[in-house]
């Protein structure tokens, strides 16, 4: 929503909180032509997390395809390789939308000429190319409330 200075339309000011404590480790290794999102959903509910924390991880893809927003829409970028090298992984796991829709993982990878490239990754779209090694930490949520900012 865009505002202007005559709008008298008000936003929703208050901030979601959540507390928890974080839960399990897991460590692991992606093998060859495992997609990325689709295994780390897939390591999640075989631990029992409903939700998990992208601790860290390395590794390279076949081909990276990205997710990127632009103000008429999101976008996808494809960045050839292979070898697209895993420089970060962020993000949150969680199933908690009621419908079984976990949240998308974010990153930054490089291609062959070290060109650097930023987005969401594409669920089903980015292979492992050699391995992928990644750390997962489970987060237990245990309560939430609405705070109102200073």
């Amino acid at each position: 929503m865009t505002l202007h200075a005559n709008d008298t339309t008000t936003l929703d000011d208050t901030i979601q909180i959540e507390e928890g404590r974080l839960g399990k480790l897991i460590m692991a290794r992606l093998k060859p032509n495992q997609d990325l999102t689709e295994s780390v959903e897939a390591l999640c509910r075989q631990h029992g997390m409903k939700t998990a924390i992208v601790r860290g991880a390395i590794g390279s893809l076949i081909d990276a395809h990205l997710q990127y927003a632009t103000p008429n829409g999101p976008r996808e970028m494809e960045i050839n390789g292979p070898g697209v090298e895993i420089l970060n992984v962020f993000g949150e796991i969680g199933f908690s939308d009621g419908q079984g829709n976990p949240h998308p993982l974010q990153g930054v990878v490089a291609d062959t000429d070290g060109k650097i490239y930023a987005g969401r990754f594409v669920r089903g779209a980015n292979l492992s190319f050699i391995t992928i090694e990644i750390t997962l930490q489970e987060w237990v949520a245990v309560r939430q409330q609405e705070a109102v900012p200073a």
